[in-house]
């Protein structure tokens, strides 16, 4: 059972190119629903994974892959200051999350297609990219790197492959913390492991070739 939040990133107006991925497969819109599933609040607290994200006041932050907005929607609410843009390369999962009522209530969330995100090229403050590492390819890494500021930063939490846990992706679908840092670090971040959550990493990751 996979009850992923990043359902794979990445677009190809062609298809789909994993090259790079972990995860073979992409995240199937029809199962959905394990999005949503309330539980995973439990292990993956919106509020602690908002304070380690650390926007900046009035800021932009993408949510990558956000599919049907289960961090993106929360995120909007909790910080009215910040413009949300909810990514997903999937018109099926924007469209389910544009169908929750309280979508519709939220000025500063705005759904975009990956292919759309154009606009926000090098604007970015932060990215919040939700157990997406694992699936995502090299153009989708790059793709993020395109969005940041110079000196914005991405957050990365993600199934983590070092501990035994009864839920989430198979064990060699994910990566353990040395591996994560090292495919981060060779798209050229700087990468920093913050205190985990019970089955998931977490990263923050900067570019390495801004002055600190």
């Amino acid at each position: 059972m996979d009850s992923g939040h990043g359902h794979h990133a990445h677009h190809h107006h062609h298809g789909h190119d994993r090259h790079g991925a972990k995860q073979p497969e992409r995240f199937d819109p029809a199962r959905a629903a394990l999005l949503d599933d309330p539980k995973r609040l439990e292990y993956m607290p919106p509020a602690k994974i908002f304070e380690l994200l650390d926007a900046p006041s009035g800021g932009i932050v993408v949510d990558f892959g956000t599919g049907t907005g289960t961090f993106a929607i929360p995120l909007a609410e909790n910080r009215p200051d910040l413009t949300i843009v909810a990514l997903d390369e999937q018109p099926e999962m924007l469209k389910m999350l544009r169908a929750k009522p309280e979508a519709a209530k939220l000025p500063n969330l705005k759904p975009v297609l990956n292919e759309e995100a154009r606009p926000y090229a090098g604007k970015v403050d932060r990215v919040l990219a939700i157990n997406v590492l694992h699936e995502l390819g090299d153009d989708a890494m790059k793709e993020i790197a395109a969005l940041l500021k110079p000196d914005g930063a991405i957050l990365f939490v993600d199934w983590n492959s070092d501990v035994e846990r009864p839920v989430g992706p198979p064990r060699d679908h994910t990566y353990g913390v040395a591996e994560a840092i090292r495919r981060v670090e060779s798209f050229g971040f700087r990468a920093e492991t913050l205190a985990p959550l019970p089955y998931h990493y977490v990263i923050r990751a900067k570019r390495a070739w801004t002055a600190r």
